[in-house]
């Protein structure tokens, strides 16, 4: 299955073979469909389907609405609310001092205290290592200053500072220690130390303190919230009368809980819908599910095998729909800056254009059933169609302001067109609100749009050109550890890079993904870098020292296997994993094999010892690497210098991995094969060229006579000049 992507092409994805679903795949699309359809229901049963909306908390009020009789009801709102205040009146009940804990930390301080005594009274131990046992100490972390003073006190003021520990622990104790006291009762430590204790004295008592201090009074959860449902149950519930023509909420007044439940209290917010409405909404949303399951089955059934894809998908439409629901039923410009675009752009940028499309019909559908907005329905099919359409192959950042700036415009001339046919969008005030929440919708819907591209991207799975334009920077960890580590190896991938890019653009493929998956297909070389010829600078080839070809050959395939490891481990895209995986395919180390064979007999030599893993490429892209990985090692070794010889090693090789048969699994036309050729032959030419002979320069010796002929003819400088001219 090929992972889908923003820069794969509609056209490469209609080659491939539509894969077979299993049941189980199916029942689990019917399931998210079914679970689709259950909440767009709920969504239009809350807005009480077609016709006039109850009243909402939050909501302006477009009309004077009164009382049509005379009422008396209980205020479930109001009596809460005053139940509520009552109960946050009564403050915290804490439980009574536990004596046990303060008796467990006056026996602590009693056990500190008689360690800190031997110390004090061994002779055996120097003062600095008294100093350390005393440091050690964890229930008390005493200070440098503290510890000095512990040490220096004489018995009768060491026996004042223990007796004075004890004294301010119980004292505290006893007054009750809650656990929100802790640290107000730590800062009350130094007013409670007697006065007759010197400065250096007290601060030992206080960090000793200060130390030993845990609350012992507890909040008494049970006790507070009795004491607190006794107030609400004193307050008696709250009546409301209301006279007949007496104002509930005014015209352009912010509807509140309390008018709402007058407007109940009156049935004046009771709209149920007919059996008629529900059942043509359920079989009209029913149709609509129906469209999205076939066609996502039928034309991109990888979203029915990855049931997180349909989960997305149909999250989003959700998500779109319920934002439309909540703020289509106002009257004023922010209508206009509902970014419903967003969702459509996300879908088009992680999954692909013609399901985005799919989702913006859908959307324009459920917006005019639930607005029954003709105007409002078109800005929404128009917007969010442009900004589909805006992301195919998006592949810089600058895009996603392209795109925004297309959709804003598209909303303002939708706007404006509607502006001709409406009178009331012609005052000018209301019509320059509207016109901005437009534009203003495009921007903020691009912005969301990049906000959750890279999010979404990792959850379905999805290679994001955000990700592979962070991993082409030069300055990326693991490429600057490839340059450092292994020079040669880093060369040969740029230039790989570039054979494939070019090859890439030729045949409509991702190019962004195959350049970076070039530079980072040879990271496992990181690992035994002299081993491959491309880093080897005149040094000894490490190989004729081994003269083993099976250990020499499973160094070669082991930099495919330690690249994945090291990809997985900086957490790469898997789309460039997979690239890292097929780029050699199952092709065999031939040099070490035919030294095999030649040594030790082909009957005695297994191929798969000296072939790669695999797999074979699975797609476009991991062909095109593994082509111009080949060209460009073989152009490498060779340096053609005509035409005809780069087009001879280009025809080589793509014959020879035809002939092993490593591009079956990639769909590669001969038309592809053929634009591949020439985009690798238009590369290397610009590598391999013919270059202009330059004279040889002159002998050393005619140098160093003219050298020293221009310096005998030069002033005698001064001293500082002397050492300058020597320096140089």
């Amino acid at each position: 299955m090929t992972e889908p992507h923003i820069a794969i092409p509609l056209r490469e994805k209609k080659t491939l073979a539509t894969p077979r679903l299993t049941w189980r795949q199916v029942v689990v699309g019917l399931v998210l469909l079914l679970a689709f359809w259950a909440v767009l229901l709920v969504v239009f049963f809350a807005n009480d389907f077609i016709g006039a909306r109850p009243l909402k908390a939050g909501n302006v009020s477009p009309v004077d609405i009164r009382a049509p009789r005379r009422i008396s009801y209980i205020s479930n709102i109001r009596t809460e609310r005053a139940r509520e205040q009552a109960a946050s009146r009564i403050a915290d009940v804490y439980t009574q001092p536990d004596r046990s804990i303060a008796l467990q930390q006056l026996r602590t301080a009693q056990d500190i205290a008689n360690v800190l005594t031997n110390i004090r009274h061994s002779s055996s131990l120097t003062f600095e290592e008294k100093r350390r046992q005393v440091e050690e100490i964890e229930l008390v972390p005493f200070s440098p200053e503290a510890v000095d003073t512990i040490l220096q006190l004489n018995e009768s003021e060491w026996q004042r500072v223990v007796g004075e520990v004890q004294r301010i622990l119980d004292q505290l104790y006893r007054r009750g220690v809650r656990e929100d006291q802790v640290e107000a009762r730590r800062r009350e430590i130094g007013s409670q130390i007697s006065t007759t204790m010197s400065n250096t004295e007290s601060q030992v008592i206080e960090e000793w303190v200060a130390a030993l201090l845990v609350p012992n009074s507890f909040l008494d959860v049970e006790a507070t919230e009795k004491a607190r449902e006794n107030a609400r149950q004193s307050v008696q519930p709250v009546e409301v009368r209301l006279e007949q023509g007496q104002s509930i909420v005014r015209a352009g007044e912010v509807v509140q809980p309390e008018h709402v439940e007058a407007l109940e209290a009156l049935g004046l917010q009771s709209s149920t819908p007919s059996r008629q409405q529900i059942a043509s909404t359920a079989l009209l949303l029913g149709l609509l599910v129906l469209v999205v399951g076939l066609y996502t089955a039928q034309l991109h059934p990888y979203t029915w095998q990855q049931p997180r894809y349909l989960f997305a998908y149909l999250s989003i439409l959700t998500g779109a729909v319920v934002l439309a629901s909540l703020f289509f039923d106002s009257e004023s410009a922010l209508v206009y800056l509902v970014p419903l675009a967003a969702g459509i752009m996300v879908l088009a940028g992680v999954l692909s254009i013609d399901l985005a499309l799919v989702a913006s019909l859908v959307l324009t559908v459920l917006v005019f059933d639930m607005t029954r907005s003709y105007a409002l329905s078109i800005y929404t099919l128009l917007g969010s169609s442009v900004g589909a359409l805006a992301m195919w192959q998006l592949d810089r950042l600058q895009g996603f302001v392209r795109a925004g700036f297309l959709v804003g415009l598209t909303n303002v001339a939708t706007l404006l067109i509607f502006a001709l046919r409406d009178t009331s969008l012609n005052e000018s005030l209301s019509l320059v609100s509207h016109l901005g929440a437009a534009l203003g919708n495009g921007l903020l819907s691009a912005a969301i749009t990049l906000a959750s591209f890279y999010l979404l991207g990792q959850f379905l799975g999805v290679t994001t050109f955000l990700q592979l334009w962070e991993l082409s920077r030069p300055n990326h960890p693991l490429l600057r550890e490839l340059l450092l580590t292994a020079p040669g190896t880093y060369h040969h991938s740029i230039v790989v890079g570039n054979l494939a890019e070019r090859a890439a653009d030729a045949i409509g493929a991702d190019s962004l993904l195959v350049r970076v998956a070039a530079y980072y297909h040879d990271i496992g070389k990181t690992k035994n870098p002299i081993f491959f010829v491309e880093n080897q600078t005149g040094t000894v080839n490490p190989h004729d020292t081994l003269d083993d070809p099976w250990e020499s050959a499973n160094i070669i395939i082991s930099h495919v296997t330690d690249g994945i490891k090291i990809a997985r481990k900086h957490r790469l895209p898997r789309r460039i994993i997979d690239l890292i995986a097929q780029h050699h395919g199952t092709t065999k180390v031939g040099y070490f094999y035919r030294v095999a064979v030649q040594e030790y007999g082909e009957e005695n030599v297994d191929p798969a010892d000296f072939s790669y893993p695999g797999p074979r490429p699975q797609s476009v892209e991991a062909a095109i690497l593994m082509l111009a990985d080949s060209v460009e090692a073989f152009a490498r070794a060779e340096k053609p210098a005509t035409v005809e010889a780069i087009d001879d090693i280009v025809c080589t090789v793509i014959a020879q991995k035809l002939e092993e048969g490593q591009l079956v699994d990639t769909h590669l036309t001969l038309q592809d094969l053929e634009q591949i050729r020439q985009a690798f032959i238009q590369t290397l030419m610009s590598i391999y060229h013919p270059r202009i002979k330059y004279p040889k320069p002159a002998p050393r010796q005619d140098f160093i006579t003219f050298t020293a002929a221009t310096i005998s003819e030069a002033p005698t400088p001064e001293p500082e000049g002397a050492h300058a001219v020597s320096s140089h």
